[in-house]
């Protein structure tokens, strides 16, 4: 567990990333703008690349040598620990990504495609159809916004979760 260290700094690292961008999308002032896209891009793949730093950091702690262009969820889900007993952490973060869960559903998100898919009906009046053009617009930044915030706190949950299980499944709980 040599490196363990620094490869929990970057997973923790990845997760304060998406934090950061997250905190720049409370921004009011950028609302619509290109720099609310590129933000919400930025958060999401910080936040998909926390999955992947704690892969690499699960590899560690088990000790697995699973080659980097070779960790996965499945990879991991298959390997054996010392004990030879399959790693619960690689089942649980594939049963994440099955359809209908949060995590599955953060992978294959894009902001683009789900405003793309609800625009406002048209209506006769001009000004009733863009100040309803307008309110739905806003209402999609809302929920994608809450929708980033419940992500992020579920994953900060998960890595703390899984992590602590690996800690202990493979001996190398911290001594209390």
């Amino acid at each position: 567990m040599k490196n363990y260290t620094h490869l929990k700094a970057i997973t923790e690292s990845r997760l304060n990333y998406a934090k950061l961008y997250l905190e720049e999308l409370n921004n009011p002032a950028i609302s619509g703008s290109e720099i609310e896209k590129a933000h919400q891009y930025s958060f999401l793949f910080h936040l998909k690349g926390v999955v992947d730093a704690f892969l690499v950091e699960i590899n560690e702690i088990y000790g697995l040598g699973l080659k980097k262009k070779h960790l996965t969820i499945d990879s991991l889900k298959v390997s054996k620990s010392d004990s030879k007993k399959h790693i619960k952490e690689g089942k649980k973060l594939s049963k994440l990504m099955e359809k209908d869960n949060w995590l599955s559903e953060l992978k294959s998100f894009d902001p683009n495609k789900l405003k793309a898919s609800k625009k406002s009906r048209k209506s006769k009046d001009k000004d009733e159809s863009s100040t309803s053009e307008e309110e739905k617009s806003e209402m999609q930044v809302t929920s994608v916004l809450e929708k980033f915030v419940e992500w992020h706190s579920k994953m900060e949950k998960l890595i703390i979760e899984l992590r602590e299980s690996a800690l202990e499944a493979s001996g190398n709980s911290p001594k209390k």
